[in-house]
């Protein structure tokens, strides 16, 4: 007996000929018949319903249930729209010890994916722009996804990692919403008043007690561990004379949305240059800093140690 693939699902034709000769031509007919009832109801009982999954073909059970997961990016580290260039997924069972249930990878940002199922609730993550692969042993279970922490250095601002979540439930879609992890601070409006027609030298920023880790998935709550000690300065495009500028400079950290206490300082924002050949630093406390968010500032500078901003 030979074994035919149809694309359909699978089917079972017999290819065995009966001496059609032999045979009246009733007979034929109710032959034939009986091999199409037998073949129909072979494929009732078939389990197996192949679908496309990222350009390849996989079975799925026929009586599975599906889960529709519509993907939205929530950027808001840029003044425009940027699209994820890879997608990892980890599909887990909402119930009991959310066991991992599929791991899929795409390399590009579909707008939805179908998953297939049994009939219990499903919880989706989704990590997008990581530039690592996944430990899926180490990820078996969701409370250990949720502990997933990622170093600041291993970010980009211009593919920053992102991360989301949705629960749904079988035969039903959800939205899943994207958003870095990552946070930016910019300066708007930077003004020098100084008498004498005195330059801001080579005029650089940079943040103090930068976050160098955090939670992938938290949302809020973020509280240092540890202070990246030596940040990166990130230059402005000229130095600040009497005219006031708009350089639009950005530097970028994890978020800290916690009080400043002692074991876990506020991050602050740090204007350095130089005044008369001498290095001069201007301090701003920023009193939280949110996953995916931007923080703005102005600065006045009326002397070497005296100055005024404006956090918005």
């Amino acid at each position: 007996m030979n074994k035919q693939w149809n694309q359909t699902g699978r089917r079972y034709f017999l290819s065995r000929r009966p001496p059609w000769g032999a045979l009246p031509h009733i007979t034929i007919i109710l032959y034939s018949l009986l091999i199409l009832a037998a073949a129909g109801l072979i494929a009732s009982c078939g389990k197996d319903e192949p679908f496309i999954y990222d350009n390849e073909q996989v079975a799925v059970q026929s009586d599975s249930c599906s889960f529709k997961v519509v993907f939205n990016v929530q950027d808001n580290l840029a003044d425009t729209l940027r699209s994820p260039g890879r997608l990892d997924l980890f599909i887990y069972s909402a119930d009991g010890i959310k066991e991992l249930l599929d791991v899929r990878t795409y390399n590009f940002m579909p707008d939805s994916v179908l998953l297939y199922g049994t009939d219990a609730d499903r919880l989706v993550v989704a990590i997008a722009n990581s530039s690592m692969n996944f430990n899926t042993d180490a990820l078996s279970r969701y409370d250990s996804i949720e502990l997933l922490t990622w170093d600041f250095f291993q970010d980009s601002p211009s593919a920053p990692v992102m991360s989301g979540q949705c629960e749904l439930a079988a035969d039903t879609k959800a939205t899943l919403t994207l958003t870095p992890l990552m946070a930016r601070v910019q300066l708007g409006e930077i003004s020098n008043s100084m008498k004498g027609y005195v330059r801001l030298e080579n005029p650089r920023l940079y943040l103090e007690n930068m976050n160098g880790s955090a939670e992938l998935m938290r949302t809020v709550g973020f509280r240092p561990t540890e202070a990246i000690s030596n940040p990166p300065r990130t230059p402005l495009p000229y130095d600040i004379g009497i005219f006031p500028q708009n350089p639009g400079t950005e530097v970028f950290c994890y978020p800290n949305d916690t009080p400043g206490t002692i074991g876990t300082p506020e991050t602050a924002i740090v204007l350095e240059c130089e005044i008369y050949g001498t290095t001069h630093c201007f301090r701003t406390p920023i009193p939280s800093i949110g996953r995916n968010s931007t923080t703005r500032l102005d600065i006045s500078v009326s002397g070497p140690d005296s100055f005024e901003s404006r956090i918005y």
